[in-house]
């Protein structure tokens, strides 16, 4: 099932678009806990870039993810 869903049609442009999504709903709320104080962007280290980068990119797999999963168990069900 796992690789079933993973080359699903529009996997991975979900998971894509649902990253960014993420990633920016993600800064945009790190920046609000920070006062919306232009520092917090001169505190960017490439560490902290791939640590959004990467929550962006799990949390949009897992929605995804779960998404195409539910889809597939239905169209499952209705063949049966």
């Amino acid at each position: 099932m796992f690789k079933k869903i993973l080359n699903y049609p529009g996997f991975w442009k979900s998971v894509a678009v649902l990253s960014i999504g993420y990633l920016i709903i993600l800064i945009l709320l790190q920046w609000g806990f920070t006062g919306f104080s232009t520092e917090f962007f001169s505190r960017f280290t490439p560490i902290t870039i791939v640590a959004f980068v990467a929550g962006g990119f799990i949390v949009g797999f897992m929605v995804t993810y779960g998404k195409f999963w539910g889809k597939l168990k239905q169209e499952e069900f209705k063949n049966k």
